[in-house]
C-alpha cells in the first residue's frame, strides 16, 4: 500500500512520541529542519504536523515551534487521512472570492443584448425550455471539443450557474449521511454543498499536483466503507491553483471504473491557463460515464449572466428528473446573448487577452511576494485562474494574520473584492485585481510584516 509523504513523516514522528524517544514537553524539530532533514515542501511539512495536533500528540506554543503534547503508546500506528479538515475563512469574503471586473467586455455584452433583444420582442412572455436553449446547447457541444470532451448537444443541461448543477450532481449521486471525496482546504461552496445534504466530507490531503494524490484515494477506496463519490477541481483548485497532471487523470479515471467511483469534476477555471493550450479535462478520458462534468460562464465569461451547465453521464436520466422537478429555468435572454457571443467566436479573442491580462497580473504579485518573503516561504508559479495560496506553519494564526489585515491594511480586505482570504491554515491571494500604487503599497507592507512571523 502506497503510503502518501505526510502520512509517512506523521507516522514516523507518532512512534518517536510513542517510543518515548520524543518525551512530553520535548519540543519538536522546527519546520524549516523537518523540510530540510526529508526534502518535503512547507505544505507536506504542515500537513503532517496538523495531522499530529489533530491526533492530540503536539501542540503548537506562541513563536516557539511544537511540542509533544502528551505520551501515547502508538507504536506502529498509521496516522487516519480522513481527518475532517474543513476549515474556511469567513464567509462573506469566500463569497466575494471572484474575478476583477475589468477583465471582462462590457460593451460587447452590452451590444449583444440589445441585438438580442431587438431580434426577440417577445422572449419575456415565452416560458424558458427545462434542459436549456436549443441554441446555446449546441454552442457549448461545439465548443467542447477545446478541452476534448466531444460533448453532444442532448448530453449538456443547461443550470443557473455552477452551483445549481453541483446541487444537481450530489442530489443525484448520493444519500444522507454517505461520504464524499472531497479536496482540502474545502472551499466554503464545497462545504455548503455537502452541509445542504447532510454529507460527511472525507478530505483528500495531497494537492492534485502531487504524486500521491491518486494513491490517497486509491487506499480510502479500498478502506472500509469507502465513498461513492468525489467532488473535484482537477484544473486550478481554488485554493491551492494546482493542476492535475495529465498521466495522473488518466490513472484516476481508471481508479474510478476499478471502484465504481462518480466524479463530479468542477471545471469553472479551466478556460484560465496562463500559458500554452487549455488541459484537458478528466471528462475528457470518460469512457464509462463515470465522471460529471460541470462548467459556467463566471469565471471567464459573463460573471452577470448565471449560466452553468453540465454533462451528467450515466446519470442523466436522473438529474433530468432532479431539474425537472425543481421547476428552475435559466434566461433564455441570457441563454441566447451567450450562444451569440460563442457562435460569433468572440471568445477567442476575449480569453486570448484575459489570460495574459491574468499571467501579468500573477507576476506582479509573486514579484512582491519572492522579493520580500525570499526564502522564508515556497513561492511557486500561478499556472492558472487568479489564487495564489501561502501555506502558513501551524505556529502562525491565520486568523489573527486576517485580523491584522483588517486593522492595519484594509486595502487588502475590500468588502466587494477581497485580496486576501483565510483559507484553512493558509492565505489565500486574489491575483486578478490590478495592483495600484496604494495596493502595492499595503501588499509589500504586509508581506514584510508576514516575513517577521516565518
Amino acid at each position: 500500500m502506497n503510503v502518501t509523504k505526510y502520512q509517512a513523516l506523521a507516522d514516523e514522528l507518532a512512534r518517536a512520541i510513542g517510543d518515548g524517544k520524543l518525551s512530553p514537553n520535548a519540543r519538536l524539530p522546527s519546520v524549516r529542519e523537518l523540510m530540510q532533514q526529508h526534502r518535503l515542501s512547507l505544505a507536506t511539512v504542515t500537513k503532517s504536523l496538523y495531522v499530529l495536533e489533530q491526533l492530540g500528540l503536539i501542540e503548537p506554543r506562541n513563536k516557539a515551534g511544537f511540542y509533544v503534547k502528551q505520551s501515547k503508546s502508538i507504536a506502529n500506528a498509521a496516522v487516519d487521512a480522513n481527518l475532517d479538515l474543513t476549515v474556511d475563512g469567513p464567509i462573506n469574503a469566500m463569497c466575494n472570492w471572484r474575478p476583477s471586473v475589468d477583465l471582462f467586455p462590457e460593451q460587447r455584452w452590452q451590444s449583444l443584448l440589445g441585438s438580442i433583444i431587438r431580434r426577440h420582442p417577445f422572449l419575456p412572455t415565452r416560458h424558458a425550455q427545462e434542459f436549456g436553449h436549443p441554441r446555446l446547447r449546441a454552442e457549448l457541444a461545439r465548443r467542447s471539443a477545446e478541452n476534448g470532451c466531444f460533448l453532444k448537444e442532448d448530453e449538456l443541461i443547461v443550470t443557473q450557474g455552477a452551483t445549481e448543477a453541483l446541487l444537481l450532481a450530489l442530489r443525484a449521486t448520493t444519500q444522507a449521511g454517505d461520504r464524499v471525496l472531497v479536496q482540502s482546504p474545502i472551499g466554503v461552496l464545497f462545504r455548503r454543498l455537502l452541509e445542504t445534504f447532510t454529507l460527511t466530507p472525507v478530505p483528500i490531503l495531497s494537492r492534485v499536483d502531487e504524486t500521491d494524490f491518486v494513491a490517497e484515494i486509491q487506499k480510502v477506496l479500498e478502506g472500509e466503507n469507502p465513498p461513492k463519490v468525489l467532488l473535484l477541481v482537477a484544473n486550478y483548485h481554488f485554493p491551492t491553483g494546482a493542476l492535475m497532471p495529465l498521466m495522473a487523470k488518466r490513472n484516476l479515471i481508471r481508479l474510478a471504473e476499478k471502484h465504481a467511483l462518480t466524479i463530479i469534476e468542477d471545471d469553472v477555471y479551466g478556460d484560465l491557463q496562463h500559458e500554452g493550450a487549455r488541459p484537458l479535462t478528466l471528462k475528457s478520458f470518460d469512457l464509462k460515464g463515470n465522471v460529471i462534468y460541470v462548467n459556467s460562464s463566471s469565471k471567464s465569461l459573463a460573471p452577470g449572466l448565471r449560466i452553468g451547465w453540465l454533462a451528467a453521464g450515466r446519470w442523466r436520466k436522473r438529474i433530468e428528473y432532479f431539474k425537472n422537478a425543481s421547476a428552475s429555468s435559466v434566461s433564455e435572454l441570457s441563454q441566447l446573448v451567450l450562444a451569440e457571443f460563442l457562435a460569433q467566436g468572440s471568445h477567442v479573442p476575449h480569453l486570448r487577452k484575459i489570460r495574459k491580462q491574468l499571467k501579468d497580473r500573477a507576476g506582479e504579485y509573486l514579484s512582491i511576494l519572492r522579493l520580500v518573503l525570499g526564502k522564508e516561504a515556497a513561492i511557486s508559479t500561478v499556472l492558472g485562474g487568479y489564487s495564489f495560496w501561502l501555506a502558513l506553519p501551524q505556529i502562525i494564526s491565520a486568523d489573527e494574520v486576517r485580523s491584522q489585515i483588517q486593522v492595519f491594511w484594509p486595502l487588502l480586505d475590500s468588502p466587494d473584492s477581497p485580496q486576501i482570504v483565510v483559507v484553512s491554515q493558509g492565505l489565500c491571494f486574489n491575483t486578478s485585481v490590478p495592483l495600484t500604487d496604494p495596493l502595492r503599497q499595503s501588499l509589500t507592507a504586509f508581506c514584510f510584516h508576514l516575513r517577521g512571523l516565518l
